[in-house]
């Protein structure tokens, strides 16, 4: 063990340690190990020698470029790292604080775009090789494409270990095969990380028709699909990796979406994409004010993921006005007319007694 990962071991040990969050915690190894050894390789630089520039560049290179980091990881690596120079006792540690504050939003970009900041600011890396467009698959290819893997989902035996019948492995199958070709203009080989993640981490959750077991079984039968299609040719090696790397950390939040309402999901998304923005949600204020900040950016993000279902939102829309029309013309409707009084009506009895007296 080298000096640097025994400090790192003596943090995880720590009270310091102990003060974070549980969120923080589960990834804290993770961050520290990646992290300072890019800080090693890159910068040169021991773990008592950063500098606030050195900072700045590692928290948007390589580091955080990796596809199969997830939004925790990114939320967490800000107060690992200020923790971890406090443990250290930095001697510049609030010039380094300010630094990794100041990048934090630089770093969450890249880390959305599993892309360094020179990657996505246009800069050729080699290991960024630019990609030839994939050609358009006409109706008929799509249509055929379909079915065949219907059918393998109903018969072959990747699909054969899962809980769900086989309409239902069939409907996701389809869906999702759908949904990569309506909404990104993508085919089998030429499937991207961030896509397949949208369609099938948040796009199919919010399909009205689906079933909260279908929902759990996702990623299951996503990874069926993708063996499947490796075992018979149609995806090459790179392919079926980024495939799965896309739903390797799905699972935990596929059960969770389960739970939920079709209104609820929606918001738990949208919390998501707060989230991955760096914003603690359980702040309350802080994440209203960064919503009123960035209305056009969150309209948008939820756009896209309804797109696909626009024709049952346009109903469900229908009918909210239409009810909230029924419910003002009731609270405005003029007061029925009350009848006149009449006098008293006495029984023949009554008045057989009334004439006696």
């Amino acid at each position: 063990m080298n000096e640097r990962e025994g400090k790192v071991k003596e943090f995880l040990a720590s009270s310091t340690y102990h003060q974070l969050s549980a969120n923080q915690q589960k990834h804290a190894q993770e961050i520290l190990t990646r992290f300072t050894h890019h800080m090693v390789e890159e910068q040169h630089l021991a773990d008592t020698a950063w500098t606030p520039q050195a900072v700045k560049e590692v928290m948007v290179g390589d580091f955080i470029a990796e596809p199969t980091l997830t939004n925790q990881f990114g939320i967490a690596v800000a107060p690992v790292l200020k923790a971890y120079l406090a443990f250290i006792q930095a001697p510049n540690y609030q010039e380094l604080s300010q630094a990794i504050d100041d990048q934090r939003v630089n770093m969450n970009a890249c880390r959305k775009a599993h892309q360094t900041w020179a990657q996505l600011h246009g800069q050729p890396t080699a290991q960024a090789p630019q990609q030839p467009a994939a050609r358009p698959w006409s109706q008929e290819q799509l249509a055929a494409f379909i079915k065949r893997a219907k059918d393998a989902a109903a018969l072959e035996p990747e699909f054969q270990s899962q809980p769900l019948d086989g309409a239902s492995r069939q409907y996701l199958v389809g869906q999702f095969i759908r949904l990569m070709a309506q909404e990104f203009h993508q085919y089998p080989g030429n499937w991207a990380f961030n896509d397949l993640q949208q369609v099938l981490g948040m796009m199919m959750p919010l399909d009205p028709a689906i079933t909260p077991k279908q929902i759990e079984n996702i990623v299951p039968t996503a990874q069926a699909l993708f063996d499947y299609l490796k075992r018979t040719g149609q995806i090459d090696l790179e392919q079926y990796r980024t495939a799965l790397k896309s739903i390797a950390k799905m699972q935990p939040s596929q059960d969770m979406l389960a739970s939920l309402t079709r209104s609820e999901r929606e918001t738990q998304l949208m919390l998501s994409f707060i989230r991955s923005n760096g914003i603690n949600t359980d702040d309350v204020q802080t994440a209203e004010k960064w919503m009123d900040d960035h209305r056009a950016e969150v309209a948008g993000f939820m756009r896209t993921l309804l797109n696909p279902w626009s024709e049952y939102e346009h109903q469900q829309l229908l009918k909210r006005q239409r009810r909230l029309a029924r419910q003002q013309a009731v609270s405005t409707a003029a007061p029925a007319p009350r009848r006149a009084p009449r006098g008293v009506k006495f029984s023949k009895k009554a008045r057989r007694k009334k004439r006696r007296r």
